[in-house]
């Protein structure tokens, strides 16, 4: 029985990865980011890699390694580049259980750590840091998170004192090789979460009051600060290669609306920050609705408590206090559910537009303010767990198997990603302006030579929000350099106009140009690329080019055909 919970855990997951194994990588905000940076690791393997693929190097904004080292890993022993990436992400799914699961268990019993655990992986912000941002690095941190926290809130125990320095900074490292913006933000959080719950119960003499002891405290610290201390020093060649950087515009005001943590809206949309935002941002009814049962029980409780406490003489008890008959493990969940519920109160304030003057500080760290939703539900799944502690009605097996189901049932219907049937093999074609569009793919569809009319197939995603309006150049050209064959274009014929693609977004287009029948008989090659039609200005490629040479060295040779060939991989 000692394995019973966390392999339902296990188990109870299941349906939050199920999605992964379709066939193809689902599109999200990132789109295949995750993948083509694991092809860069693998074909540049150093040890100051980072994943700056479609993306510019931010200091603490930038993803940290570990997560891709970890699917690299995969792909040596015998798996494609988008299925390591799958297996990361369904990996740290589970495992963000286990850690919500060995977390609660330190306050709960196995049931409300189970209960915990369900919760914390049915979060719909967990689900859509996944299935609609693509967030690679900040998946894994919501294994690693759980895992940090209960390294410092365990550092008082006599088991834990005796452990060796690993034990206490390898979590806090292993955070900031993640994502090092969620490691410097959390550490206060987890500091303030610790010191509370270790924060010795005041006695009733004004006097006699305490705080936590000076050894507690140097325990927290020594486990937070020396676990980023180590992290940062193995970051070191990253930050010397790339250079201690941070985007001006690398964080978006897009403050929390308060309806919107309470809303049933579940879209695929990019956060704006307005009243019609698509993108997701609600705490989910099942963990909500589990907190307000918890919180009500436990009030109900200490008035029961209280009552029994007095019923003797109240003169009594005034005279001499009186303790609540309360046992341990009651006051233990109960000082768990206060704690944990006023940090998810003040993370959730801080998300909102009344805390803009601190993000004047905080917004280094991360893009977004309602990216400390992801502390909140850790807080919040801890304090839903608790449920179970204070009626003995909840842990009944009929109850509980309720109780357990309702996270998974309450977010089901989120568990829908959109689809594409590609699957990354190399690099890139290129990426143009300001990491705006990559060019996946492309297919020379007819012979270069003259006379021939043919077709050029191209793959396009959006990497962010596209700020021009783009026109696609398709030019033929001979070995004389002149040109025998063009056609500007915006892609689909105008019908999608660059500035409304969205991010994450896979666009297929053809373009047509007829080589002159007056030029030479061969040797054509096609210039290829983006310019805006109000300046002429183009875009330039990572390379520092304006334009691409089609067919590259090593690419498949135009294709002789009447059909455009079939869209497999990128």
């Amino acid at each position: 029985m000692r394995f019973a919970y966390p392999l339902l855990v296990v188990l109870l997951a299941v349906f939050a990865v199920a999605p992964l194994e379709y066939p193809g990588a689902f599109q999200s905000h990132t789109g295949l980011l995750a993948a083509y940076n694991l092809i860069n690791l693998d074909q540049n393997p150093r040890l100051d890699w980072a994943p700056t693929v479609g993306r510019v190097f931010d200091l603490f904004r930038t993803d940290g390694a570990l997560p891709y080292l970890a699917a690299e890993l995969f792909h040596l022993i015998g798996f494609d580049y988008l299925t390591a990436i799958k297996l990361v992400y369904a990996l740290a799914w589970i495992a963000s259980g286990l850690a919500m699961y060995a977390l609660a268990r330190r306050f709960f019993s196995q049931a409300g750590a189970l209960l915990a655990a369900t919760a914390y992986v049915y979060l719909p912000y967990h689900i859509a840091t996944i299935y609609v941002r693509g967030a690679f690095a900040e998946s894994v941190a919501w294994a690693v998170m759980p895992v940090a926290l209960l390294t410092v809130v365990s550092s008082q125990s006599p088991v834990a004192s005796r452990l060796r320095f690993t034990f206490y900074v390898l979590p806090f490292a292993l955070l900031f090789l993640t994502q090092p913006g969620i490691a410097l933000l959390f550490a206060p959080v987890a500091f303030a979460v610790a010191a509370a719950l270790h924060w010795n119960k005041p006695s009733h003499s004004l006097s006699a009051m305490t705080v936590p002891h000076f050894g507690a405290a140097s325990h927290l610290l020594f486990a937070i600060v020396g676990g980023l201390a180590l992290g940062a020093l193995l970051y070191l060649p990253t930050i010397l290669r790339y250079g201690a950087t941070s985007a001006r515009d690398g964080f978006s005001a897009n403050f929390v609306l308060p309806f919107q943590l309470f809303s049933a809206l579940w879209g695929f949309g990019m956060s704006t920050g307005s009243f019609l935002d698509k993108f997701p941002l609600q705490l989910g009814v099942a963990p909500v609705g589990l907190a307000i049962i918890a919180v009500a029980l436990a009030a109900r409780g200490v008035v029961e408590s209280n009552l029994t406490a007095n019923s003797a003489s109240r003169l009594e008890a005034d005279l001499h206090p009186t303790e609540p008959v309360v046992s341990n493990d009651r006051r233990l969940a109960r000082r768990a559910l206060a704690v944990f519920l006023g940090a998810a109160i003040v993370l959730t304030l801080l998300t909102f537009e009344i805390a803009a003057p601190l993000w004047n500080i905080l917004g280094g760290f991360v893009t977004y303010p309602w990216q400390l939703l992801a502390f909140v539900g850790l807080a919040l799944a801890l304090v839903a767990g608790s449920v179970i502690e204070f009626d003995p009605r909840w842990s009944r097996p009929a109850m509980l198997a309720f109780s357990v189901a309702l996270p998974v049932v309450a977010s089901y219907g989120y568990l829908a990603p959109r689809f594409l049937d590609v699957v990354p093999t190399r690099p890139p074609i290129a990426i143009f302006g300001n990491n705006e569009i990559a060019l996946w793919d492309y297919r020379i569809v007819g012979p270069l030579r003259h006379g021939a009319t043919l077709r050029v197939q191209v793959t396009w995603q959006a990497l962010r929000p596209v700020d021009h309006d783009y026109t696609v150049f398709v030019h033929a050209i001979n070995e004389d350099g002149k040109t025998y064959g063009e056609e500007d274009a915006k892609p689909l014929d105008g019908a999608l106009p660059t500035i409304k693609w969205m991010p994450g977004e896979v666009i297929t287009d053809t373009h047509t140009i007829q080589i002159d029948v007056e030029g030479p008989r061969e040797g054509y090659h096609l210039e290829f690329g983006l310019y805006v039609a109000a300046t002429g200005n183009r875009a330039l490629t990572d390379t520092g080019a304006d334009h691409l040479i089609l067919p590259r060295p090593g690419d498949p040779e135009p294709i002789i055909t009447e059909q455009l060939p079939p869209k497999k991989t990128p």
